[in-house]
């Protein structure tokens, strides 16, 4: 797909950010460093522009990043797309697209998702997420961990009071609530957790797409949008069991939003998506 390097921006200005953040550094000391005013700093954290990699080394030293971290970030910063950026998260490395998606939700200012059996990271329980990590024994305890880690991290977007909150807005298929993964408990858990999100979140939409409802343009795709402040571009992520692609072309980016509206009209609404979900965990739990 097309516009990767204004992608990588992105991601570049949200690693920017979380650094930063962790570190107690303010946008002030940051300009400090750099002898640059504070609306730079700014503009690099929002991908409106990217940093030169000397000055990026110089925000890295204020920030205490070194390491292997240090070394991936720099080399991220030159454009490569061999080397799979580092985490924080000890010796385990991220993969890199499960990074990118993290990055690129926590900067977005709302997002889309479409899924026909698997509910977002952004809005899974801590023990539906452990079991999707788990389903295929690829992953030792320390890899689970680490990566249900960043999982849980990704929450934050929704509730964040440094700016508004994450607009979310999530379009399941009724399949994705009938997979019984992780066993009807975790399920159940799951299934709860959507509930009481589309109740009380009004940031966050649910809808469920009723199994026969028809083709769509998105039938057994996963498939994100995210919007950002301007002038950074949209950018779409589709996902599938080898790979996730990322796109910022806007023709990408027009025709998946065009699909994503067929298929919202297509859904419940939200107030019946909320009294679908109920009556399905009701039929998990007199199946227990």
């Amino acid at each position: 797909m097309a516009g990767k390097s204004n992608v990588e921006r992105v991601q570049v200005a949200a690693m920017l950010r979380g650094l930063r953040e962790e570190a107690g550094a303010t946008r002030e000391q940051a300009a400090e460093v750099l002898g640059c005013t504070t609306s730079k700093i700014g503009d690099l954290e929002t991908g409106r522009s990217a940093p030169k990699v000397a000055e990026l080394d110089r925000l890295l030293d204020l920030y205490g990043v070194a390491g292997a971290e240090r070394a991936d970030l720099l080399e991220f910063a030159r454009a490569s797309r061999s080397r799979k950026p580092r985490s924080k998260f000890a010796a385990v490395v991220i993969p890199y697209t499960q990074r990118r998606a993290a990055d690129l939700e926590a900067q977005s200012h709302s997002s889309t998702f479409f899924s026909s059996e698997v509910v977002p990271g952004i809005l899974q329980t801590e023990a539906y997420a452990e079991a999707t990590l788990r389903w295929a024994n690829t992953n030792s305890d320390a890899e689970v961990r680490r990566l249900l880690e960043l999982r849980m991290g990704r929450k934050a977007a929704l509730t964040r009071s440094d700016r508004a909150p994450l607009r979310y807005w999530c379009i399941l298929g009724e399949a994705a609530l009938r997979t019984n993964l992780g066993g009807s408990a975790v399920m159940g858990e799951q299934i709860a957790h959507l509930i009481e999100t589309n109740r009380t979140r009004e940031n966050v939409v649910i809808q469920i797409l009723p199994l026969g409802s028809g083709m769509h343009a998105l039938l057994g795709m996963t498939v994100t949008l995210l919007r950002f402040p301007p002038p950074a571009p949209q950018v779409l992520k589709v996902g599938s069991p080898s790979r996730d692609m990322f796109s910022d072309r806007d023709t990408d980016v027009t025709l998946a939003a065009h699909h994503m509206d067929l298929v919202r009209a297509m859904a419940l609404s939200r107030e019946e998506s909320t009294t679908f979900m109920e009556s399905v965990l009701r039929e998990l739990k007199a199946g227990q």
